[in-house]
């Protein structure tokens, strides 16, 4: 890879068999979720049908996709595809699926202790798939990633100026998702926090809802999470950074 060493376990064919399987079993959940959804009223977290595909709107999920791909990525490396390692040995690539990933176990484990995610519950076959899905997403992926974070695949570093970049995605997801929940016939918001009444009831309690306030109430809320993002970002970078102990490479 242009002069560039992998590190171990990099060049390990048996780490990347295990990185191809978490990577399949992720892509085969995901089939499985929109394959067999089945739509049960919930008058706390689903009470509209909002459809199969919905599914692919949240965060959690498109961050775990990436996860796989990425992880893919990683296991073609391993066993000595030189274009894969050219995108798999990107640690910028990398940091980001962390982040992602980390960030969306976090928040869905604050959610299910405060009561804005669903419980896990295991009562039934769906019922047990679907909390197996939901602890593989915010569990078992953002895990496997914190370990990828510790195992970095080259000594190339990352110039703390780029973490701006990983603000990206969050923002243009959050945007899209505010304006999608607003003009849509349903009204789908896949978080609390993007809807226009949530920061409007903590704040004002029981104060008549004034949609357009509400609405540039979430701007200075919405700066606030992208600000986080690049904050943890940085701390990523720099963990990323003390483990190479190589030298910053521009093009990066």
């Amino acid at each position: 890879m242009d002069g560039v060493k992998e590190r171990k376990p990099y060049n390990s064919r048996l780490f990347g068999a295990i990185l191809f399987v978490f990577a399949l079993l992720g892509i085969a959940l995901i089939v499985y979720r929109i394959a067999s959804y089945r739509y049960e009223f919930d008058e706390n977290f689903y009470p509209v049908d909002y459809g199969r595909f919905n599914f692919l709107s949240y965060f959690t999920v498109l961050s775990n996709i990436l996860g796989y791909f990425y992880l893919f990525l990683c296991a073609f490396a391993c066993f000595g595809n030189e274009r894969a390692k050219r995108k798999a040995f990107s640690p910028l690539l990398k940091l980001m699926t962390v982040e992602y990933t980390v960030i969306s176990g976090i928040v869905y484990l604050s959610g299910l202790s405060m009561g804005f995610s669903s419980p896990l519950t295991f009562d039934t076959a769906a019922h047990f798939m679907m909390s197996v899905m939901q602890i593989f997403y915010h569990i078992v992926m953002p895990l496997i990633m914190i370990i990828m974070l510790f195992l970095p695949a080259t000594d190339e570093k990352i110039r703390l100026k780029k973490a701006w970049l990983f603000g990206i995605f969050p923002l243009v997801y959050s945007v899209f998702s505010i304006i999608r929940g607003a003009v849509s016939r349903l009204h789908f918001y896949p978080y609390p926090f993007y809807k226009p009444d949530f920061f409007w009831e903590m704040l004002f309690k029981d104060k008549p809802l004034e949609s357009t306030k509400a609405f540039l109430l979430l701007i200075p809320f919405l700066i606030a999470g992208i600000l986080l993002f690049i904050l943890i970002a940085i701390i990523f970078i720099l963990i990323h950074n003390r483990l190479t102990g190589g030298k910053e490479n521009g093009t990066d």
